[in-house]
């Protein structure tokens, strides 16, 4: 498995990716990831043939970062994925200048809560409605170690 920058042509594998990981009223729109591929750090993890396992989406603005989306096939879960892109997202808005990564993760998804812990993030705050009514998610925040290191 390696992970990469996201293409154009990875987008209908994305798209069904999410249509997998989550329900129709919640899923972002082909338009929303064709942008987000073209605008956005938009990574996948994928097998040499091209087959996209997973992504993840996600931007900084200043000295925080954030990370829109990150869906891993079901078919491929609990291999490593979600935290490598995880890792490989950090270090791309962390050379961009983000002193710290925000998500939110499902409450009803406590395998995701899981995968963000063992990452180093940690809960900050309840977002309710965040996925439609009733449906909570968890505020998610990590301090990057940036280092600033001087050459002589």
């Amino acid at each position: 498995m390696m992970v990469r920058r996201a293409e154009p042509g990875d987008l209908a594998q994305i798209v069904q990716i999410e249509g997998l990981c989550f329900p129709e009223e919640t899923a972002f729109p082909p338009k929303m990831f064709a942008y987000l591929i073209r605008y956005a750090v938009s990574l996948v993890a994928c097998e040499p043939e091209k087959k996209v396992l997973g992504f993840i989406m996600g931007y900084t603005s200043g000295k925080a970062g954030a990370v829109y989306t990150l869906d891993v096939h079901p078919g491929y879960r609990r291999e490593g994925i979600g935290s490598n892109l995880l890792q490989s997202l950090g270090e791309i808005l962390a050379q961009q200048g983000a002193q710290a990564i925000r998500l939110e993760a499902a409450l009803g998804k406590p395998g995701a809560v899981e995968l963000y812990r063992k990452a180093g993030y940690q809960e900050r705050e309840l977002v309710r409605n965040y996925y439609g009514r009733g449906n909570h998610a968890v505020r998610m925040w990590k301090n990057l170690d940036v280092c600033l290191c001087l050459t002589t």
